[in-house]
C-alpha cells in the first residue's frame, strides 16, 4: 500500500469515528438565539421601544415590507432581501455570512431544519479534523502520530459541542485558518502562487471572524520567517497584504456604500479606550486559555447546570505543556507544532485581553486546540519507550471528556440548550394556532426558537430589548409601561418566560422582574391570566414557563 493510501485508510477510520459521536441526535440540542436568528427566512420581530407613546420596531420590521440591504441590531446585522427571503451579509460586524451560508445552503439536502444545519457543522468539523491530519504531517509527524493528534480533535468536547451547532462562521473560520496554516506550512519556499492561496484562506477566516487574526497571525508569522519557508520578503507580504487587506476592503465598502446600524459596525465593539488596563488581564486569559484546550469542559460544562467550574487539574497540565514547549524552543530542540502553539497562545493572551473583558472566551481557545494537541503529540513523540502509554492514556482521558459532556448535554438544566423543553413548548403553542403578534418573549435567548422549531409557523414578538435588566422602582416602572404598550400595540395571547436559570444571558431579562411587571400590567388591563404552564429541561428543572391570557371575566 502506498504511503497516501495508508494515509487516506487511516484519516477514514479516524472520520468513521468522528461521525459516530457527531452525527446522531446533531439536531436535538437546544437552540441558542444567536446559533438560530442567521438561519431565519425573515428576521424576527423586534421590539426597541415601548412606552406610553407606544411601541417602535428594529428593522426591518418598523416599516413595511421592503426589499434590499437591511442593517438592524438583531442578528444578522446586515442582509440583502428578496421577495423569498432575506440573505445574512454580516452576522454582527466583525462576522460575515460565510460560515453561516454552508448551513443555507446544505442544510436543506441535510434533513432541513436546524438538524440539516447542524449537519452541515458536522461536516465542517470533519474537513477540520482533515487539516489538522495534514498539518501534522507537514509539521512532521509521522503517519502514527498524526493520526493520534487527529483523533485527540476528533474526541474533544470543544469540537463536538461546536460541530454541533448553527454557529457556521466559528468552525469555517477554523477551517480557513488551518487551510493557511497547511499551505505556509510546506517544507519549500513560499511561491507566489501559494501566497496568494494562503493570503485568501486568511481573508476568509477573517471574514467569517475576524478575532481570528489573536490565533492565526502569530502562527503564521513564525511560518513566514523560516528561511526553509519563504523566498525573500515578497511572498508573505503578498499574503498578509492580501489576507489582511480584502476584509479591510470589505468593511469598508459595507460601511460607507451601504451603512450599518448604529453601534453594528466592525469597529464599534474595539475597545481602544481601554487597551492599557486589559492589558494587564493578559496572564487570566493565557490561564483561561490553557485549561480550555486541555479540558474544553472548563467552560462547555457549566453552561448545562449550575456547577462552578473546575480549572485546576486542565490548567497544571496546559500549562506545563506551554512551558515545556517554551523550554524547547529557547534550547532549539522543540518540534514546529510546539512552535506555532506557543506562539499562538501568546497571541491569544495579549489580544483575548485587549478583544475580551472576561477570560472565559471559548472562541480563542477553539481556534488554538488544534495547535495544542499536534504540540502534546510532539512531546510525547519524543519519549520513544513510553509514546506508546502515554498516547494511550491522553487519547483515554479526552474520550472520557467527551462522553461527560455527551452525558451532561441529555441531563442540561439550561434553557438555551434544552431541546425537549424548546420543542414542548413549540408544540403547546402550535396547538393553540395562535395567530400574529398573540405570541411575546421576553428574553434575548427567546429569539429564533420557536420560529425555527416551527418551520416558521410561530413568528413571536421579541420584547427582551425593552426588558432589559436593571435594578430601582424606576426600572420597575419602565417594565410595566412597557407591558402596558405591547399590551396596546398586541392581541397578545401568550407570554413566555424563563424561570429557569438561562446561563450567559448577560444584562438581558430578569425573569422574576419580567414577571411582576406583566402582573402589574394586568391590574388595569382588558386581559387577564388564564393560566399558567411550565415545561422542564432534561434535568427536571424547570425551563420555560407560558403564560395564557384572556379577555378579563370571560369564562375558560
Amino acid at each position: 500500500m502506498s504511503p497516501a493510501a495508508k494515509s487516506t485508510a487511516l484519516f477514514a477510520l479516524l472520520a468513521a469515528v468522528y461521525l459516530v459521536i457527531a452525527w446522531p441526535g446533531a439536531g436535538d440540542r437546544g437552540l441558542i438565539a444567536e446559533e438560530a436568528t442567521p438561519y431565519l427566512a425573515r428576521h424576527p420581530v423586534v421590539v426597541d421601544a415601548a412606552d406610553d407613546r407606544g411601541v417602535a420596531l428594529l428593522p426591518p420590521h418598523d416599516r413595511p415590507f421592503r426589499t434590499g440591504w437591511i442593517a438592524t441590531a438583531q442578528w444578522p446585522n446586515l442582509s440583502y432581501a428578496t421577495s423569498e427571503r432575506s440573505w445574512p451579509v454580516l452576522i454582527r460586524g466583525y462576522q460575515s455570512s460565510l460560515g453561516t451560508a454552508v448551513g443555507i445552503v446544505a442544510g436543506p439536502p441535510l434533513g432541513g431544519g436546524i438538524a440539516g444545519v447542524r449537519r452541515s457543522s458536522v461536516l465542517l468539523g470533519l474537513s477540520l479534523l482533515a487539516l489538522v491530519f495534514a498539518l501534522a504531517r507537514r509539521l512532521g509527524l509521522s503517519r502514527a502520530l498524526a493520526s493520534a493528534a487527529t483523533l485527540g480533535c476528533a474526541l474533544s468536547p470543544g469540537l463536538l459541542f461546536f460541530s454541533r451547532t448553527g454557529y457556521g462562521f466559528e468552525l469555517a473560520s477554523r477551517e480557513a485558518m488551518y487551510t493557511a496554516l497547511v499551505l505556509a506550512a510546506a517544507a519549500r519556499v513560499l511561491s507566489l502562487r501559494r501566497a496568494l492561496a494562503v493570503g485568501l484562506a486568511v481573508a476568509a477566516a477573517i471574514l467569517c471572524r475576524a478575532t481570528i487574526t489573536a490565533t492565526l497571525l502569530p502562527a503564521l508569522l513564525l511560518l513566514f520567517v523560516d528561511p526553509v519557508r519563504r523566498s525573500g520578503p515578497r511572498p508573505p507580504l503578498v499574503a498578509l497584504a492580501l489576507g489582511l487587506g480584502l476584509p479591510v476592503l470589505v468593511a469598508i465598502v459595507l460601511t460607507t456604500q451601504v451603512g450599518l446600524y448604529a453601534g453594528t459596525s466592525p469597529t464599534a465593539t474595539l475597545p481602544l479606550t481601554q487597551l492599557a488596563d486589559r492589558t494587564w488581564s493578559a496572564p487570566a486569559h493565557l490561564a483561561a486559555q490553557l485549561a480550555w484546550v486541555a479540558d474544553p469542559g472548563t467552560i462547555l460544562l457549566p453552561l448545562h447546570d449550575h456547577r462552578e467550574p473546575a480549572p485546576l487539574v486542565p490548567l497544571a497540565f496546559g500549562a506545563a505543556v506551554f512551558l515545556l514547549a517554551l523550554v524547547r524552543w529557547w534550547r532549539e530542540r522543540a518540534s514546529d507544532g510546539e512552535c506555532l502553539f506557543v506562539a499562538a497562545t501568546l497571541g491569544n493572551a495579549l489580544f483575548g485581553a485587549w478583544l475580551y473583558g472576561s477570560p472565559l472566551q471559548f472562541q480563542l481557545g477553539m481556534a488554538l486546540e488544534p495547535l495544542f494537541v499536534l504540540a502534546v503529540t510532539s512531546q510525547v513523540g519524543a519519549l520513544a519507550r513510553l509514546r506508546a502509554p502515554l498516547l494511550a492514556v491522553l487519547l483515554a482521558v479526552r474520550a472520557w471528556q467527551c462522553h461527560t459532556l455527551l452525558d451532561v448535554e441529555a441531563r442540561t438544566a439550561n434553557p438555551m440548550l434544552s431541546g425537549a423543553s424548546q420543542r414542548a413548548l413549540t408544540g403547546a403553542l402550535l396547538a393553540e394556532r395562535p395567530g400574529p403578534g398573540s405570541v411575546v418573549t421576553t428574553t434575548y435567548n427567546h429569539v429564533g426558537v420557536l420560529e425555527t422549531w416551527s418551520s416558521g409557523q410561530l413568528a413571536p414578538v421579541h420584547a427582551y430589548r425593552v426588558l432589559r435588566r436593571s435594578r430601582g422602582d424606576e426600572a420597575r416602572e419602565r417594565h410595566v409601561a412597557a407591558w402596558r404598550a405591547l399590551l396596546r400595540a398586541y392581541p397578545v395571547r401568550f407570554v413566555v418566560f424563563t424561570p429557569g436559570k438561562n446561563l450567559f444571558e448577560g444584562g438581558f431579562t430578569d425573569n422574576a422582574a419580567a414577571e411582576a411587571a406583566l402582573t402589574a400590567a394586568l391590574h388595569d388591563s382588558p386581559l387577564e391570566l388564564e393560566g399558567r404552564r411550565e415545561f422542564a429541561c432534561e434535568s427536571g428543572d424547570p425551563c420555560y414557563a407560558l403564560w395564557k391570557l384572556r379577555p378579563r371575566g370571560r369564562a375558560q
